[in-house]
């Protein structure tokens, strides 16, 4: 039987029966519902008004019509994706990159020319547009702001875009800038910029000038002013730590000692830190048992970072380029993945499909045997770290916003491309396709239009 034999009505009440749903994914499951080998629930699912109305053990839901037989097929809370960025995204063949990370840097910023309202605009539904084929529900994408100008027109182009989406791919920004920046003149406004857009406040703090102690001098007093910007306004931070293998630019226990100097209470999350996982096994203990007790969380970028990190010409890569993620996990501490940099100079492959991310974080954290916690990394825990525990989840009350696999295994799910998915979005089937590469290269004047 094909996917496209399962027909979901358009219905504003129906019955989804024989779903497997990973146990790690439900919240409040009935205590009778079967339980296979992999640690999926069977269930039925009753969707009333875009919600979730109901959930029972398979078998057991009240005879309700219309009625779809998902017959041992999978069935998932749709993605959260709490690390990408959208303003960057799909300049392919515009830019070229040369698969290093400072090389990123500089043809991103090469790039900035033909960043207008209206190419950013383009590039940006189209990964959203992606996104929403794929199932992911929930965005959230730095925006660049080397200058409060840019970071002006970043913000006017995602809020546009976030009214125009909202409820179908809900979208967060995060000022993304060089720390120096909330030390600067036009720190406050910044700040002001991002929450009167719905955004949040971050920065990269390995690139900073390092004094001739070898540390970073500026370090401590940015982070200081950016939890009291970021406190005043009720705002949640996000930044971006540790892309390198240098292991003197090592900046989590500064960024925990800050928070816990400065008392800050809302979220705080680190991206990258791929150098923790070269640092020696005492350092990485001390490390996260600092980061417990300041409430850190992470998030990893699996696949762009394996891309970049420790690439050297004609040789093969000695490490893996991510996060010590199975210690962060075993210290307890939230760990998330996210896409990060999709077809840009950064990275020039992705498809904003987050499936294929959590494909690759569980092969190269080795994150499966068991699998228990791992496909949270995907869904729940992003949705709680960009809080929106409504999403991520399957729950009586919560939004029907689900995906349906082919696949009657969690193996199968993770072998296979499901390519062939249904994504519902509060009840109700996506049928918008994967939009085409070759129709945004015309829209941006990239290639001669079709006659």
């Amino acid at each position: 039987m094909q996917a496209d034999s399962v027909i979901v009505p358009d219905a504003s009440r129906l019955l989804l029966s024989g779903a497997r749903i990973p146990a790690e994914l439900v919240e409040g499951p009935p205590g009778t519902a079967r339980q296979d080998a992999e640690g999926a629930l069977a269930l039925d699912l009753l969707l009333d008004g875009g919600r979730i109305a109901g959930v029972f053990p398979a078998g057991t839901a009240p005879d309700i019509h219309p009625r779809v037989p998902l017959e041992g097929r999978h069935l998932w809370p749709a993605f959260i994706d709490m690390h990408t960025h959208l303003d960057c995204g799909q300049a392919i063949p515009r830019v070229r990159p040369d698969g290093t990370i400072h090389g990123g840097f500089s043809r991103t910023a090469g790039d900035w020319a033909c960043w207008t309202d209206g190419d950013m605009a383009l590039r940006m539904e189209f990964g959203i547009r992606c996104a929403r084929a794929h199932g992911v529900a929930a965005l959230r994408t730095h925006v660049d702001s080397e200058t409060l100008a840019f970071s002006r027109r970043g913000y006017r182009v995602l809020d546009r875009l976030r009214r125009e989406w909202a409820g179908r791919v809900d979208l967060q920004g995060v000022t993304i800038c060089a720390m120096e920046a909330w030390l600067g003149p036009e720190a406050r406004a910044l700040a002001d910029l991002a929450a009167d857009h719905g955004g949040i406040l971050g920065g990269v703090t390995d690139t900073l000038e390092r004094g001739a102690n070898g540390t970073y001098d500026t370090l401590s007093g940015a982070l200081d002013r950016l939890f009291e910007l970021a406190a005043e306004r009720g705002l949640d931070v996000d930044l971006h730590v540790d892309q390198t293998d240098d292991l003197s630019a090592f900046t989590i226990p500064e960024i925990a000692r800050a928070r816990l100097r400065s008392r800050f209470t809302g979220r705080l999350v680190l991206g990258h830190c791929v150098n923790l996982a070269l640092m020696p096994g005492r350092v990485i203990d001390e490390t996260l048992a600092l980061a417990t007790e300041a409430g850190l969380a992470f998030v990893s970028m699996p696949t762009p970072m394996m891309y970049l990190m420790d690439r050297k010409p004609g040789r093969t890569p000695r490490w893996r380029g991510v996060t010590a993620a199975h210690e962060i996990r075993a210290a307890g501490l939230p760990l998330a993945i996210g896409g990060d940099n999709c077809r840009d100079a950064w990275f020039p492959y992705g498809d904003h499909d987050m499936l294929d991310t959590l494909k690759q974080a569980i092969r190269v954290f080795q994150a499966d045997e068991p699998l228990t916690g791992a496909l949270a990394m995907a869904s729940r825990i992003p949705a709680d770290l960009i809080g929106r525990p409504d999403l991520g989840r399957v729950a009586v009350g919560l939004p029907a916003n689900l995906v349906i696999f082919q696949a009657r295994s969690l193996n199968v799910v993770l072998a296979r491309d499901q390519a062939d998915r249904i994504v519902l979005n509060r009840g109700r089937r996506v049928s918008d396709g994967l939009p085409l590469h070759h129709e945004l290269e015309e829209a941006l004047g990239l290639t001669p239009a079709r006659t």
